[in-house]
């Protein structure tokens, strides 16, 4: 059985065998990426000139091994990263990208995401601290039935749009309202789900002030907010719920059902509908 360091390699040294020749002169590089809650070995083919760069799909590799573990077939693997190198390379056009960024500030939006497990990714992003999480910004390329296209907003890209802080925040929370309208369901007879219509990084609607009232209006009263995942966010009647037992429920979904990179939080928090605001309840963190 090939191991992942042998993978890597024959992956790097045979992907141009199964391109067009107008890769041929590409450049393949391995990094390591940051992601939220996680670090992920990938494959980069780019351009000699980067001024040539039109789009830039990232290949995770440690994904492409877990294929191979189950498949055993090189050739089948390395005809899938083909196809989406030819596929998502040239998917954009030019203006859309590099200085097109710019212009496309009408697509902005807020993820939500845990500060503590991301302190490495937040050094070199714009992002706003909210209690123990972290809202950030992407710039969504393109949407499809299999999800989202998008660039994460850094430093530089944040030079380049010619954003303050503030004027980031204000255009991200409009446009997330506007691509990605809040949904609020009843799952139970004291328990809602709020995310959002494309069930892709709903959690950030506990950010939408008129979602969040909105929700408190169906339940009545104050309540108790639970991060399920990054795509949603569970709510409790505050009289129906405690805080302690529901972090210890949240604990178990997080170690149970949730993947590693979709955990948002360790916390339960508290909503004061007078106050229209949320604070920390509990934590199950030691």
């Amino acid at each position: 059985m090939m191991n992942y360091e042998v993978f890597k390699n024959v992956i790097k040294e045979r992907i141009k065998e199964f391109l067009p020749p107008v890769f041929q002169s590409y450049r393949v590089e391995t990094t390591v990426v940051r992601k939220v809650n996680e670090e992920k070995d990938t494959l980069l083919i780019m351009p000699q000139d980067e001024k040539n760069l039109v789009a830039m799909p990232n290949i995770y590799l440690d994904d492409m091994y877990e294929d191979f573990r189950q498949h055993q077939d090189m050739s089948e693997i390395l005809k899938v990263i083909a196809a989406m190198v030819i596929q998502y390379t040239g998917s954009f056009p030019p203006e859309h990208v590099k200085l097109g960024l710019k212009e496309r500030k009408n697509a902005i939006v807020m993820n939500l995401i845990n500060t503590r497990r991301n302190r490495e990714l937040l050094k070199q992003i714009p992002h706003k601290d909210i209690m123990d999480l972290s809202i950030i910004y992407r710039i969504i390329m393109q949407q499809a039935d299999h999800g989202l296209m998008t660039v994460l907003v850094d430093n530089r890209l944040m030079q380049e749009l010619e954003l303050t802080p503030e004027e980031l925040e204000k255009l991200a929370y409009q446009n997330t309202s506007r691509m990605f309208p809040a949904e609020i369901s009843k799952m139970a007879d004291f328990l809602y789900v709020m995310t959002n219509s494309q069930k892709i990084h709903g959690a950030a609607t506990m950010m939408n002030r008129e979602a969040v009232e909105r929700l408190a209006d169906k339940i009545g009263g104050n309540f108790f907010l639970i991060p399920s995942s990054i795509h949603e966010v569970l709510a409790v009647p505050e009289e129906e719920g405690d805080a302690d037992s529901l972090a210890l429920l949240l604990e178990e979904g997080n170690r149970v059902c949730s993947a590693n990179n979709e955990i948002l939080s360790e916390t339960i928090y508290y909503y004061d509908r007078k106050k229209k605001e949320f604070s920390m309840a509990a934590t199950y963190l030691k």
